[in-house]
């Protein structure tokens, strides 16, 4: 049996890793030059750093398995972050003192706000939440405060016009993960490989190729041929691959596009999962802009959702002594900041940063680059569960897995692989 496996992020790579040690010989085909997808990374001085931050929750078993079985185990670090929400000034939120100090919304919804974080814990059946929006939950769970003060710029800022359509079970999730990293200081720690998550995508690539899978990197697949409702293969750079099965791991927009000869109700099936897209500028700077790693921005005149100052939870030394720092944007492709290059994407910001953060100037930014990707958050609407396609499609021996099918769990590096795995599962117990 031979599977061609259209996409070289993690969930191509965990499922090519399943199969592989069951014999199945695969080849992987990626349109970047790397592996990694929305994990993957470019290098500041040899350092690898990933275009779109990362980082481990400790419920993330399954990366840090991976990572334990390329021989990282000791580069694998916990530390310590902190949390922070700007809205006007930054308030840090990461202990219960902190929330006594959020002076941003009146003293009961600060008790509320911190009430809430104990009662998603005692959320143990995720499909009533199905049918209630984000919006209705939180202000049922935390009332009417805590949603304007807090909640409702953050899912405008993220989802903006969609931000009423997202359904409860996407933000149970959210916080059930911060959640349960916090230890029993309430001290939120998150994973990071030291030297960046590249170095184990690397060894891990190693790994395949040493048990047979084969990687086309640089390689378009611009079909999935089949014949009489069965996959045959796939056209890759112009030419005809014969494969047993395929598995595409990329939206499902994407295979729309590739399989032509899926059926009419399938694919309007496919064509109800919307997503966002994301715009990345990745600062490299000569001093900090705060102490806060993860700062949410509250202040919806801000065009950027989220500061992630990535030298706060690692070392400027690793980097040369430069400080790196992460403003993310979720948006739709038409909204003007996803056509922008780093430098005028910059330039738009500056006005924005020179308010948050006191003296910055646009001289401390010394180098600057831009990532953008066009499937990066589905909408995870009412009732998701009814259009989340199955990992088979109507056509034999044909395959999907994305990130629009990690539901209830939101999509992440961790589930990527598990889910890389869930299907591989599927796969062999089907083929055997």
């Amino acid at each position: 049996m031979h599977v061609g496996i259209i996409g070289g992020g993690m969930t191509g790579l965990g499922a090519a890793d399943e199969l592989s040690r069951n014999g199945i010989r695969c080849t992987v085909f990626e349109k970047d030059s790397a592996l990694g997808g929305l994990a993957g990374s470019f290098q500041i001085d040899g350092v690898y750093l990933e275009k779109f931050y990362h980082h481990l929750f400790t419920s993330d078993t399954a990366a840090k398995e991976m990572i334990e079985r390329v021989g990282l185990a000791d580069d694998l670090q916990w530390l310590p972050t902190s949390n922070c929400y700007y809205l006007n000034r930054i308030y840090r939120l990461s202990t219960p003192l902190d929330l006594l100090r959020f002076t941003a919304v009146g003293f009961m919804d600060r008790i509320r706000l911190g009430a809430l974080a104990l009662r998603v814990r005692t959320v143990k059946d995720w499909r009533p939440l199905e049918q209630i929006t984000a919006r209705d939950w939180l202000i049922q769970m935390a009332g009417e405060g805590v949603y304007r003060g807090v909640w409702e710029p953050l899912l405008r800022g993220k989802f903006g016009r969609y931000a009423d359509e997202v359904a409860a079970v996407w933000i149970w999730n959210k916080l059930k993960l911060r959640g349960g990293s916090r230890g029993s200081k309430q001290e939120e720690r998150l994973g990071y490989v030291r030297g960046g998550f590249g170095r184990a995508i690397d060894l891990w690539e190693k790994q395949l190729r040493e048990r047979g899978v084969a990687f086309h990197l640089n390689s378009e697949v611009s079909r999935v041929q089949a014949e009489n409702g069965s996959v045959t293969g796939l056209v890759a750079d112009g030419q005809f691959l014969a494969f047993d099965s395929v598995l595409m791991t990329a939206a499902p927009e994407i295979l729309l596009q590739l399989a032509p000869d899926l059926p009419s109700e399938y694919r309007q099936q496919l064509a109800k999962i919307k997503y966002l897209a994301n715009t990345c500028l990745v600062m490299r700077l000569d001093r900090s802009l705060s102490d806060a790693y993860w700062l949410n921005v509250g202040d919806p005149s801000i065009p950027f959702t989220g500061v992630i100052e990535h030298t706060n939870m690692q070392r400027p030394e690793d980097y040369g002594g430069a400080h790196i720092a992460y403003l993310s944007r979720y948006l739709d492709t038409d909204d003007p900041y996803y056509q922008m290059n780093a430098e005028p994407l910059l330039d738009a910001y500056c006005p924005y940063l020179e308010r948050m953060f006191r003296g910055f100037s646009r001289d401390w930014v010394k180098q600057v680059w831009r990532w953008r990707e066009r499937y990066t958050q589905p909408l995870i609407g009412l009732n998701y569960s009814r259009i989340k396609p199955p990992f088979e499609t109507p056509l034999n021996h044909l395959w999907l897995c994305c990130m629009a099918q990690v539901y209830p769990e939101d999509r992440g590096t961790n589930y990527a692989i598990v889910y890389g795995r869930k299907v591989a599962g599927e796969m062999l117990r089907m083929s055997g």
